[in-house]
């Protein structure tokens, strides 16, 4: 299809000398769209657009570049018309440029008074329209009034005056664009003609006013098809163009008696905007499975030759695909990305797939005026389902509310500029050095290189550069990441609030004074880098933090187990509002279940969290002989276990202890999210306690730091000990916690240890089967980095209660996203962090 546009542009445009005329609608068109972004961001006051152009305080209005256009590429074009040429076409452009410019202020001059965001400003946009419409029709051959002028004989006259009656008679009618457009479309002037006028318009005034039942079927035309397609151009406009200001003018109220003030009325609560209706849901939907549709073809066309060379035909131009039926794998992820964004109701990914959409609607609207091209049935068929995506996705607008973080087309715009720019200056390199024949210049080397970041087609060409089809393939390639990430970057998601409020905190405090002793992780909410979500009444919160597009919660809601589900509803709210994904890591049984019917969310089973009761532990027995023989060992060598709450612990020695944990930490990264506090010797942790096991000399050879569960509870935060020391020194300091613990100091009913991933598959049972041993074998191997048994291992000696913990989720396919993100909250991954916007807001 490329390469029969391009010889049928030469063919039509080119070579019948219309290029300029191209140019000059191509160069209206890009300027007005241009103006209209840049006024809307002005008026968005976003910061990082530069604004209104004021040279020495002295504001220039983008008309007074129109003007200055118009004026020299108008007289330019006259001066050398005879010699035609490039010169000729950069001076149509210049000339189409100056035109957007100067039709976008049109209702200023015509009003004589700024109307840019009021509905009186909507005519500069009508007399965009029409001007395009005007070239267009132009460019295919159409003159005014039936080309009366190139044989002015005596029917052509005729012709031409009686087209010009039927316009007057449409005009007069009302029918405004019908009229214009049909001055070089006859049918359409003679269709304005004969049918009804509308009931506001002079021919209305002056022949239906004896002719009741006449107007009264033009008034029910008006509300039946008219006032329909004014709100669908009023859409089509503030989407171009932005919505404009509502202009409210109360009526000035007469002069009465002084009175008494009335007291202030406060003004009214801003409403949630209401849901989409279903009909428009359904759109949504029809969009989202047709890019999963694409996305699929698109894959069978790269990895099936037979199909791939169906789908390929299309640059023989034999026919065209809907849009993005390509085959290949970069419109395969393309489509796949946009499904995936669509579904969460990004809005940017709305944008994007429009303009992907018109850009392919009009390309194949173009196409179809070539005979060559109609021809084909197939290629109407696909005309035909690109529209239906079009009118789908502009009529499920409202769908679509969740707007990206603030800074993410500066940075998307950066990534692609300076990445284009190094990966265009890379395969430049890589042209010259695998040239074939002779070293091509710098230019071409560019030309090319950049050509193929875009694309493999041959249909157009640098000179005579030829290079191995691998340097072609490394390059689409590379092209292809730095779309997929420039898009990735567009469509993510807001950051939640990254910092803990003294404020949400201390509320979050007082709902563990009063319910603290559900849940053993409640505590660990506390951290800084998470966020509250409270119920309307604020008895009960979940803590969350935002981690790669993910609402991670962690453990079971806080607070008043009757205020979960409101809690639990505001978080699911907050998260379909900024399109995270709701998840859930290290639930318990009862939250399991409320999050389950709340929320709908999936469960399962993750690991085990083990739970150890003082009164019943002890050293005696068969199966504790192996902790037994390894206390008695620590304690033979001199070791004794120190135990304090922080706040006794004086500032001094306090920052020697957190000294040392920092040294003894394995990695450079604090691991920990759902069973970690992240924060050893917060004055505000004073509740929490340390146990040190301490040498024959009095230094610290291992520590432990345990958090509040309730009242009587302890739950497990920090353990860390000096390699260079003896073994077994975790072991002897939690055992004799728990002897002191059942002797009364601490008061401590329960001790909740580590959290063992994966528990029933590494409890070595009789009859597993090879799926089983396969899974054990591949954890084990993932143990050298991540620890995963030696957990379990060093949990199961103290011979615990296992009380389970279950990831939750909302679909299965959602299961890759929340692993990352549990991956990267818990410690086990890094990734470098880039400057975001600004935070959403918390509830």
């Amino acid at each position: 299809m490329w390469q029969s546009l391009l010889d049928a542009y030469r063919d039509r445009i080119v070579d019948t000398g219309r290029e300029p005329l191209f140019l000059l609608l191509l160069g209206l068109v890009l300027s007005f769209l241009f103006i209209r972004i840049s006024t809307r961001l002005i008026r968005a006051q976003v910061r990082w657009w530069p604004g209104n152009v004021t040279p020495g305080g002295l504001h220039i209005h983008h008309v007074v570049f129109g003007q200055a256009l118009l004026l020299i590429c108008g007289v330019a074009a006259f001066a050398v018309r005879g010699d035609g040429g490039s010169w000729w076409n950069l001076l149509g452009f210049g000339f189409g440029v100056g035109c957007g410019l100067v039709l976008d202020e049109f209702a200023l001059v015509l009003h004589l008074k700024d109307v840019y965001w009021s509905t009186q400003g909507r005519t500069s946009v009508d007399a965009v329209m029409l001007a395009v419409a005007t070239i267009g029709l132009l460019l295919l051959g159409e003159l005014p009034l039936g080309g009366f002028a190139r044989h002015p004989d005596g029917p052509t006259l005729a012709g031409a005056c009686g087209l010009l009656a039927l316009v007057v008679v449409s005009l007069l009618k009302g029918k405004t664009w019908t009229g214009l457009l049909g001055i070089m479309l006859w049918p359409l002037a003679l269709v304005g003609a004969v049918r009804l006028a509308r009931p506001q318009s002079p021919w209305a005034r002056w022949r239906y006013r004896s002719r009741p039942r006449r107007l009264a079927r033009a008034e029910r035309r008006e509300e039946r098809i008219h006032r329909r397609l004014v709100a669908a151009k009023t859409a089509v406009y503030d989407l171009v163009a932005g919505t404009p200001d509502v202009d409210l003018e109360p009526a000035r109220p007469a002069p009465v008696a002084p009175a008494a003030a009335p007291p202030a009325v406060p003004p009214p609560a801003v409403a949630e905007a209401p849901p989409p209706a279903p009909w428009r849901l359904r759109c949504a939907a029809f969009v989202q499975w047709y890019l999963r549709i694409v996305t699929l073809i698109d894959l069978l066309g790269a990895v099936v030759a037979p199909f791939r060379a169906q789908v390929q035909r299309v640059d023989r131009g034999e026919y065209f695909t809907p849009v993005l039926v390509t085959s290949g794998f970069t419109t395969a992820l393309l489509a796949g990305l946009l499904a995936v964004m669509l579904r969460r109701r990004k809005r940017a990914a709305w944008i994007a797939a429009l303009v992907v959409v018109l850009a392919h609607a009009g390309l194949y609207g173009l196409a179809l005026a070539f005979p060559e091209f109609r021809a084909h049935p197939f290629n109407w068929f696909s005309a035909a389902l690109t529209l239906a995506v079009l009118l789908a996705l502009l009529l499920s607008r409202p769908v679509f509310r969740v707007r990206g973080g603030r800074g993410n087309v500066p940075l998307a715009a950066a990534v692609l500029v300076v990445g284009g720019a190094l990966l265009t200056a890379l395969g430049a390199v890589a042209v010259r050095l695998g040239h074939t024949d002779g070293v091509p210049d710098w230019g071409e080397a560019a030309r090319y290189g950049l050509l193929r970041l875009v694309t493999l087609s041959g249909v157009v060409k640098v000179g005579g550069v030829e290079v191995p089809r691998w340097i072609d393939l490394a390059l689409n390639l590379l092209g292809t990441a730095l779309l997929l990430l420039t898009l990735r970057i567009l469509l993510r998601s807001p950051l939640g609030a990254e910092q803990l409020g003294p404020e949400d905190e201390s509320r979050l405090r007082r709902l563990l004074e009063r319910h603290g002793g559900r849940d053993s992780l409640g505590y660990f909410a506390l951290r800084r880098d998470k966020s509250p979500c409270f119920s309307p009444s604020g008895k009960a919160a979940v803590a969350y933090r935002v981690v790669n597009g993910v609402a991670l919660a962690s453990g079971d809601p806080l607070g008043d187990p009757e205020a979960w589900p409101q809690a639990i509803e505001e978080w699911q709210r907050l998260a379909r509002a900024h399109a995270w994904i709701p998840a859930v890591t290290g639930a318990g049984e009862q939250g399991g279940t409320v999050y389950a019917r709340v929320a709908g969310l999936r469960a399962l089973h993750l690991g085990d969290e083990a739970v150890v009761e003082p009164a019943r532990f002890t050293l005696d027995g068969r199966e504790m002989r192996g902790l037994r023989q390894t206390c008695r060992r620590v304690e033979r060598a001199g070791y004794r276990v120190v135990v304090r709450r922080h706040r006794d612990i004086p500032a001094e020695e306090f920052a020697d202890l957190v000294r040392l944990a920092d040294a003894w930490r394995h990695g450079r990264t604090e691991r920990g999210f759902s069973m970690a506090l992240g924060r050893l010797g917060d004055p505000a942790d004073g509740d929490c306690l340390i146990a040190e096991c301490r040498d024959e000399a009095g230094r610290t050879a291992a520590l432990l730091s345990f958090v509040p569960w309730g009242a009587d509870g302890l739950s497990l935060d920090l353990m860390r000990r000096d390699r260079e020391s003896d073994n077994g020194l975790v072991e002897y300091t939690v055992a004799r916690l728990l002897e002191h613990a059942r002797g009364g100091e601490p008061a401590v009913r329960r001790v909740s240890l580590n959290f063992a991933m994966f528990r029933e598959v590494f409890e070595e049972r009789i009859g597993a089967g090879p799926v089983l041993r396969l899974w054990r074998g591949v954890l084990r191997f993932l143990s050298r980095w991540w620890q995963l048994e030696s957990l379990y291992r060093a949990n199961a000696r103290y011979r615990p209660h296992w009380q389970p913990r279950y990831v939750l989720y909302e679909k299965p396919s959602e299961l890759p996203a929340i692993g990352l993100a549990t991956a990267l909250a818990e410690g086990f991954l890094t990734r470098p962090r880039l400057r975001r916007g600004r935070p959403a807001g918390r509830t």
